[in-house]
């Protein structure tokens, strides 16, 4: 007798139902049912269906379907992957934005915009006095008191552009919030924060820099650096500085005041030229290709 039986493991949502109606439901076999205990509905369904082939004298005589559940051949549905959960497709990562196209940004919000950074030269800031055109009373008499302290250490140290910008700090940060000149902080400190957040914009402070930190506070009579009263400031100007800690800097680690009114022309003149270096770079690199979406 040559009867033939053959069992084709199918995908029921991929392979048609021959051999059947659809209005006829799949065979019942007493070894294997829905919700014996092996298997829940759910995972008999994402085991998939078994094809069988009935065979007489090489010819087909019949072909059905029934679901893999209760066959005897669940562990090897499970083997070839059957019944396990499809992993969510997960979207291609971008490419990172070249290095230049990062210098470009980071050079942007350190002057306040693109358009500030294509129209930056590197003139000199001008010696200037104390503007305290619109200011009361006594904020007045108070912000002409700091100046005093200002104006005597940079008699020593940092010269008449760094005080030109430490103005303008002072000035603009205290217009914009007032409350920086009430509490105990004496003249010195406010002086020392301005004097600080702006040689710190300039890379001039610091560490291995032209003046350290140490210097500043004891010209001042501090026994402590103003950290807290620097933050203030800078944000005060520049509210934009407290997010991009998570930036990647690829020039200096230097505080950003947002504007070039703060910037001495040594360093206008570094950004200009690292401006220049990233424009060159992105009018001679191509285009990356991007990936088409599925």
């Amino acid at each position: 007798m040559n009867d033939n039986i053959l069992n084709f493991d199918r995908d029921r949502y991929t392979e048609p139902h021959w051999g059947a109606r659809a209005d006829e439901p799949d065979d019942d076999y007493p070894y294997g049912e829905t919700g014996d205990g092996y298997y829940s509905t759910s995972s008999a369904r994402a085991l998939g269906d078994l094809l069988e082939v009935i065979v007489v004298n090489d010819q087909v005589i019949d072909v059905r379907k029934r679901s893999i559940q209760g066959t005897g051949y669940e562990c090897a549905a499970m083997e070839l992957g059957r019944g396990r959960p499809v992993p969510p497709k997960v979207p291609p990562t971008p490419p990172a934005p070249a290095k230049h196209e990062q210098i470009l940004t980071w050079l942007s919000l350190l002057v306040g915009g693109e358009e500030e950074l294509t129209a930056l030269d590197a003139r000199p800031l001008p010696s200037e006095e104390l503007d305290l055109t619109g200011c009361r009373d006594d904020v007045r008499l108070r912000l002409e008191s700091i100046d005093r302290e200002l104006a005597r250490v940079t008699e020593l140290i940092l010269g008449a552009e760094v005080r030109t910008a430490a103005r303008r700090l002072l000035v603009k940060a205290v217009v914009a919030q007032p409350a920086l000149l009430r509490g105990v902080a004496g003249d010195e400190v406010m002086a020392c924060a301005a004097l600080t957040a702006v040689a710190k914009a300039n890379d001039l402070v610091g560490q291995g820099r032209v003046v350290p930190v140490s210097l500043l506070r004891t010209l001042f009579n501090l026994r402590s650096a103003p950290n807290d009263k620097v933050s203030a400031m800078t944000r005060a100007v520049a509210p934009q500085t407290a997010l991009l800690g998570g930036w990647e800097r690829p020039l200096l680690d230097v505080s950003v005041l947002g504007s070039p009114d703060f910037l001495v022309g040594s360093f206008r003149q570094a950004v200009i030229a690292a401006r220049d270096a990233a424009l060159h770079l992105r009018a001679t690199t191509p285009e990356p290709t991007r990936p088409v979406p599925d």
